[in-house]
């Protein structure tokens, strides 16, 4: 039965990934329609391989983080999960999401409910829980991005959002954003409450808010915290270190990095497969944006393509060894 249970929930076809693959190649379309070719192909031959290669192992580092904080969040559910099948299960997810925006997540869950005796539905909870700590960081991130680039980026958002004629500014949109994060979870706590849930889907719910509940009781919440703020540093070393990598970036600092680094994140969260075009869109428009860097927009796209194609390449070659990797594996005993 449990078997069952796991088939019934594995991903199926939907025209979503059509969709997404269409908007995305919509996006490539607006930011390459007119590049300068031979400049952008120019640009990347100059490429130092070098530092690709020591960014793409802080990458690494950064997922092989995320799947031990993984770890410390599917352990209150009664069972601590090894770290390396875990580590499996979170490169295979970021596989998986090349093909469909968010299939990633689902992924990874059934393929460790699969190898363990955790619940598929706590397991989602846990994720929930790590994806909303995640989205935390990057509020906390931005808000600091925003400060400390506030004529850089405050002025065109707001301009874009319509936001300057009602005179909101930086603070209060700041908090504007902190409110439009909180009221999904307060949602969240009430809907129960006001809406009558049928007992399968309550529960289901019930080991879904499990997994999420695991949070507060964390064997050690400090460990938590350092491996959350290694994978952020992960990312961040990532992006610092394509600098070397890229003629005309060498002068590029910290403070770039970390705006790259949130505008980034942000091109990653949009709804196509692996942010593509979406993340060469928001690293080209950041890029053309930073006083004094002498970077073409052919030579800002090539570097957005160059760091976006070394990450999709890690994550299909190790993503794709992990899957292996993790079939290998017996399942558990209530997966038969």
């Amino acid at each position: 039965m449990a078997s069952t249970a796991l088939e019934e929930k594995k991903p199926r076809f939907s025209w979503g990934a059509v969709l997404s693959l269409l908007v995305g190649a919509l996006l490539l379309f607006l930011v390459f329609r007119k590049i300068d070719f031979k400049e952008f192909s120019g640009a990347l031959a100059q490429t130092r391989w070098g530092w690709i290669g020591a960014a793409l192992l802080c990458g690494l580092l950064s997922h092989w983080f995320r799947g031990l904080r993984w770890v410390m969040l599917a352990e209150p559910l009664g069972h601590r999960p090894a770290a390396l099948p875990t580590f499996y299960a979170v490169m295979s997810g970021y596989l998986a999401n090349l093909a469909l925006p968010r299939l990633g997540e689902i992924t990874r869950c059934l393929l460790l409910a699969r190898k363990t005796p955790l619940g598929f539905n706590a397991l989602v909870g846990t994720v929930v829980m790590e994806r909303l700590m995640d989205l935390l960081v990057l509020v906390l991130l931005s808000m600091v991005v925003l400060v400390a680039y506030s004529e850089l980026l405050w002025d065109p958002v707001m301009a874009f959002l319509g936001a300057t004629a009602l005179g909101i500014g930086w603070f209060q949109g700041i908090l504007v954003l902190a409110s439009l994060v909180l009221m999904p979870i307060m949602l969240w706590k009430l809907w129960g409450r006001w809406i009558p849930v049928p007992e399968k889907l309550r529960t289901m719910l019930r080991d879904f808010g499990q997994g999420m509940a695991g949070l507060g009781s964390l064997p050690n919440p400090g460990l938590f915290v350092l491996y959350t703020g290694l994978i952020w540093l992960g990312y961040f070393m990532m992006t610092y270190l394509c600098f070397f990598a890229f003629p005309g970036a060498e002068g590029l600092g910290l403070g770039e990095a970390l705006l790259l680094l949130v505008a980034g994140a942000f091109g990653f969260v949009m709804p196509v497969q692996g942010g593509m075009g979406a993340y060469h869109a928001a690293i080209v428009w950041t890029l053309g944006r930073i006083p004094g860097v002498a970077m073409s927009a052919s030579s800002a796209l090539a570097f957005a393509t160059l760091s976006h194609l070394a990450q999709t390449v890690l994550v299909v070659l190790v993503g794709g060894l992990c899957y292996f990797l993790m079939s290998l594996l017996p399942d558990h005993p209530k997966a038969n």
